[in-house]
């Protein structure tokens, strides 16, 4: 890789063969992809793209669908948080979006608007965000005579803790709402539960509609199941190196010297740091990817550059990059250094850092 500046390459092929993971896990469900802050800062354009084949995709927020709209993605759109207010909900009719119903306030703009969308109804069954309780769903349906009612969602709180009692609780919550209103309406018997934990942990969830997110990225929300599975990691973080420098035994490295030479040794400087969205906080011992082998981040990670431990006989040319995250060295391992979730690490890398996506062919 040539780029002077920080990159993160997008294998969109690595994408789609997360989706054939989700195909085996929950061969009889629809799948609706979710595309959420930029696809998890994978790129929601190219991701929709290399994700034709879905029934649906989903995103957060009206304005994320909008842009794929805009950038020519026809397919059918969720937008898992709704609207909020008139103007969204217009928006949503005017881009022809499927919205998640789950408050009373949105409720009372649709049933005024005189116009007929497609809609989920949202329901609580433990997670305690969004969506209606169950005791009011029949109320809330009577009062939204003329929308085109697609079907029931709800969302885990613990599907990522394979310990946890409260998932199956929740499945069975849900299930039980939809076999008690499934005669008010078709739509009842469609139901869609399970994110990704829940489609790689509790196969009973995966129901009509499965909303695979993180897997798809190729990374796992419980570290455990990552090898079992074979997920390809589809996020490529890489900086070049920039520098490489003879240190003397003694000699300390970076702000405040809290890392100090115990021998002579080179060290050599990436350009990288929590400006481009590598983690400051990592702890001692965090490693890159040189090459194919690891090697020790040292001193502190500033907010351009931080640095790393060469042995002897490393070649490390200035312009080479190393890998921050990627095959090889999984976001999941980075985070936990970070003591943080491979979601945080994924979205928030900044504008600064070049953006490829490639293996986006049929």
């Amino acid at each position: 890789m040539s780029s002077k500046q920080a990159t993160v390459l997008t294998d969109l092929s690595a994408i789609k063969q997360n989706l054939g993971l989700v195909r085996q896990l929950a061969p009889a469900s629809k799948i609706m992809a979710v595309l959420k802050a930029d696809a998890y800062g994978h790129g929601a354009n190219a991701v929709a793209e290399s994700l034709s084949s879905v029934a649906a995709l989903a995103v957060s927020r009206i304005d994320e669908a909008v842009s794929l709209r805009e950038a020519g993605i026809s397919g059918d759109i969720c937008v898992l948080n709704g609207f909020v207010g008139r103007e969204e909900l217009n928006l949503a009719s005017i881009y022809e979006l499927q919205i998640v119903v789950h408050a009373e306030e949105q409720l009372e703009l649709l049933t005024n608007s005189g116009a007929r969308r497609n809609v989920w109804l949202k329901v609580d069954t433990g997670m305690r965000r969004l969506g209606f309780a169950r005791e009011q769903l029949k109320a809330v349906f009577e009062r939204m005579a003329g929308q085109k009612l697609l079907g029931l969602m709800t969302h885990f709180a613990s599907a990522d803790d394979p310990d946890s009692e409260e998932t199956s609780l929740q499945l069975r919550r849900f299930q039980d709402t939809s076999q008690a209103l499934k005669r008010l309406h078709p739509a009842f018997k469609v139901l869609s539960a399970a994110n990704s934990a829940a489609i790689m942990a509790h196969p009973s969830a995966s129901l009509d509609w499965v909303r695979p997110g993180l897997m798809l990225y190729g990374a796992s929300p419980m570290q455990d199941l990552r090898p079992k599975l074979d997920l390809a990691p589809a996020m490529h973080f890489t900086a070049p190196i920039i520098a490489v420098h003879e240190l003397k035994a003694g000699t300390a490295v970076g702000y405040g010297g809290i890392w100090t030479a115990d021998q002579d040794t080179r060290v050599a400087i990436i350009a990288a740091g929590y400006g481009d969205g590598y983690p400051r906080e990592v702890r001692p011992g965090t490693e890159v990817l040189l090459g194919s082998e690891r090697r020790e981040i040292v001193g502190r990670v500033s907010m351009d550059l931080l640095c790393i431990r060469l042995l002897p006989d490393d070649e490390a040319p200035v312009g080479e990059h190393v890998m921050l995250w990627g095959p090889g060295l999984p976001v999941e391992e980075v985070a936990r250094c970070a003591s943080t979730i491979p979601y945080t690490l994924m979205t928030r890398i900044s504008s600064r850092v070049r953006r490829v996506a490639m293996g986006g062919g049929q």
